[in-house]
This record gives C-alpha cells, sequence and structure tokens, in this order.
C-alpha cells in the first residue's frame, strides 16, 4: 500500500513529520510521500533523524506546487527531484512573498466580501489564526459556518456543502464575489512544471476531478494532458469515485503517463480523511501502479 500525497505541520496539516512516518509504518506502506505546499521543508527536518527508526518503507521526496491556470489556482506535484535545487527555486521564487504577507492580504479581501454581502462574521480583530500556516480561505470559510444560522439564507445551498466547495467553485467562479486574481503571488502552471523538471523531479498532475470550475472535466483534463509537459497523473484520490478512478487510470495507458496515488491527508484539518485509506476507507492503493517510476 501506498500514500503520495500527505501534509504536515510545516504547510496545512496537522501531524509533524516524524508523526507521518509512524503512521506510515503502523499502517505498513511500502512506499510514502510528504508533499507540502511551496516548501521542502519537511525533508530538511529529516536529514539529521534515523528515518528506519521510524519507518521501514521507502520515502519518496515529494512537494505540492501552487500554480495558476487560466486566471484559477491549480496544484502540481513533484517527485525525486534534487532537494537542494527544488528547495533553492521554491526560497528564489517566494523571496518578495511570503505565505504570511499573501495570507493577509487574501485574508482582509475576503473578509470585505463577507462585508460587502451583508455577511456576519466576528470583528477581524477578534479571528484567531496564524498567517504563517493557515489560509485565509480556510479561515473565512471556519468564521462563516461558526455562525452558519445566521448566514444561511444569504449564501447558496451548495456554499454550506464543505470548504472543497467554497475553493474548488466559488473562489475560482471569476465573476463571483469571492475571486481573487492570483496570477501574479503563484508560479503559472508551466513555470511549476519546468520548476520541478529543472530539478531533475517528475511531475504528476493531483486531484484532477476536484476543481469545480471546470464544468467539462474531460476537456479540462485533456487540456492539461495534451498541453503541458505532465510525466503523469494522481489515479487515487481521496474525493475521486470510482468512475474517476478508472477513468484515469485508463487515461494513464493511453497517453503513456505515470500513475500515482494519495489520499491528500492533512491530519484533523480534513476531519474524516484517515491517512492511506481516505474517506470510510475507500482507498488502499497498491504500489504495483509507480513501480515503472519509483526510485
Amino acid at each position: 500500500m501506498i500514500d503520495l500525497h500527505v501534509h504536515t505541520t510545516n504547510s496545512d496539516g496537522t501531524d509533524s513529520p516524524i508523526e507521518i512516518l509512524k503512521l506510515a509504518e503502523e499502517k505498513g506502506l511500502k512506499y510514502l510521500s510528504i508533499t507540502d505546499h511551496d516548501t521542502c521543508k519537511s525533508y530538511y527536518d529529516l536529514k539529521d533523524v534515523n528515518v528506519e527508526d521510524y519507518y521501514k518503507g521507502t520515502l519518496i521526496k515529494g512537494v505540492e506546487l501552487k500554480c495558476v491556470y487560466h486566471g484559477r489556482n491549480i496544484d502540481v506535484l513533484g517527485y525525486n527531484f534534487d532537494l537542494d535545487k527544488m528547495n533553492n527555486w521554491i526560497t528564489t521564487f517566494y523571496k518578495d512573498k511570503s505565505k504570511k504577507s499573501l495570507q493577509i492580504k487574501y485574508f482582509n479581501i475576503l473578509y470585505d466580501v463577507c462585508k460587502k454581502l451583508d455577511l456576519t462574521i466576528a470583528d477581524k480583530e477578534s479571528i484567531i489564526w496564524n498567517p504563517e500556516v493557515d489560509w485565509a480561505s480556510v479561515t473565512i470559510y471556519h468564521e462563516l459556518e461558526k455562525i452558519k444560522n445566521e448566514n444561511k439564507e444569504k449564501l447558496p445551498e451548495d456554499f454550506w456543502e464543505s470548504f472543497t466547495v467554497f475553493s474548488k467553485k466559488y473562489c475560482s467562479d471569476k465573476t463571483g464575489p469571492w475571486y481573487i486574481d492570483k496570477s501574479e503571488d503563484y508560479p503559472s502552471l508551466k513555470e511549476g512544471i519546468k520548476a520541478i523538471k529543472d530539478a531533475g523531479g517528475l511531475v504528476f498532475m493531483p486531484h484532477l476531478f476536484i476543481y469545480k470550475w471546470a464544468k467539462d472535466k474531460v476537456e479540462f483534463i485533456n487540456d492539461i494532458v495534451d498541453n503541458y509537459d505532465i510525466d503523469g497523473v494522481e489515479c487515487y484520490h481521496s474525493q475521486f469515485t470510482q468512475d474517476n478512478i478508472d477513468y484515469l487510470l485508463k487515461l494513464a495507458d493511453e497517453k503513456g503517463l505515470l500513475k500515482s496515488g494519495g489520499t491528500d491527508y492533512h491530519g484533523d484539518n480534513k476531519p474524516g480523511l484517515e491517512f492511506a485509506t481516505g474517506y470510510d476507507n475507500f482507498l488502499n492503493i497498491n504500489e504495483e501502479i509507480i513501480k515503472n517510476w519509483v526510485k
């Protein structure tokens, strides 16, 4: 079994790198990858640690870069890269754009949207959050959830289904009030792909079926596969249906793409999503799918 999409306290997860290693050992994973957002810090944290004291399987270097695709945020996964080269690119790209500064900017924009929509929300100064590790959109959504009854009738019904709907649908709707143009803050998808390639890594596109703004998922996926220099696709993900999985497995075979899979585990930040198995133990990803590319 494998899990190649996992987040730690170095991005937006609640488990430390050591805790993730222990979980992987408990679950008997053969392969694991920590794929924090826009940082390789977990791998530097583990440099002076004897990983085998905690996990006997294979740890594959990974990262998840937030990129921009036609004005909307999209993620790309990199694996098996040169750690220092990847880290140097991230450090250089974000030298004047710290997560803290970006999240404070987004928080203020989203808070102003709440006020313009006449939504009830706590005073800005009383909201407890840490822009160095928290996401502004998550913070605002959870604040609105706390007083859902007062705002329920002011927003569409599906707004309240999950943060994913809020993020992937409403925050990505260019015509809607929640949209923020982040094209100057993050690399384009092509830039993110090039950065991983230049660091000697493999490029995989994760969770392609979860983007709510992509009305025609097949057209969207075909554009990515046909027009971007990717090596593989994440065929297994916690939010995929069996039909989604089967489609991507078949597509990978037809296009000669490599395959990967992971839960997108975030610890307590995604309640109900279990490490290695996803929601309701739906996932059990066999290591055979990565044997043709794993090192």
